[in-house]
């Protein structure tokens, strides 16, 4: 059984295949996925606290009103659940408003996010608060750390914070260098190059 010459793709059932024609395969190079990692830590941003499922926190959103105005609208509410890393990292925000369940999944390096303040750490054993959706009133308050956990939370955040001021100042190094090595060289060093390469 012969394959139809106009679908070049197909062949019968146990036919021999074809030899395989020289074809150019595109790769990503290793060099592109550094510089990939870099552009998206320029754009990431810096100084927001180590936040988990089960904090209370406020959030800043920038809102767009008439004539081209900005204005920060601070909302509180509770994360309930976090996924992604990186630029791509988002966090579904609860908040009852009015006794109305409102939520919100933020990207949390997006533009709209002006700030992020803690409030407090909540004591959660799930990684996902999904289930406060069906709780109502005092049932749906998540507990506060205090005591021994509390003091060990706060210095698992500070150590994770002072971890992210070492990665700014690294990023902000890595840039200096950057562009100390595309800046154009001085014209005295510019002549004496090729006065070397002559000898």
């Amino acid at each position: 059984m012969q394959a139809c010459a106009h679908r070049q793709g197909v062949r019968a059932f146990g036919a021999a295949r074809p030899a395989r024609a020289a074809c150019v395969r595109v790769q990503a190079s290793s060099g592109l996925v550094p510089l990939v990692e870099s552009m998206q830590r320029d754009q990431m941003k810096s100084g927001l606290p180590k936040i988990s499922v089960g904090d209370s926190v406020r959030v800043g959103l920038r809102v767009q009103e008439a004539k081209g105005k900005t204005r920060t609208q601070s909302v509180d509410g509770v994360i309930i659940a976090e996924t992604g890393t990186g630029l791509g990292r988002n966090v579904t925000f609860r908040r009852v408003f009015q006794g109305i369940g409102i939520e919100l999944k933020l990207p949390v390096h997006a533009p709209v996010v002006d700030y992020i303040t803690l409030v407090n750490h909540g004591r959660v054993r799930r990684s996902k608060l999904y289930y406060l959706r069906d709780r109502i009133g005092k049932s749906a308050k998540l507990k506060e750390i205090v005591g021994a956990a509390k003091s060990k939370r706060t210095a698992q955040v500070a150590a994770a914070e002072a971890a992210m001021r070492a990665d700014d100042e690294a990023r902000a190094a890595e840039a200096a260098a950057r562009q100390a090595a595309a800046a154009p060289k001085p014209e005295a060093e510019a002549e004496e190059a090729p006065a070397a390469g002559s000898a």
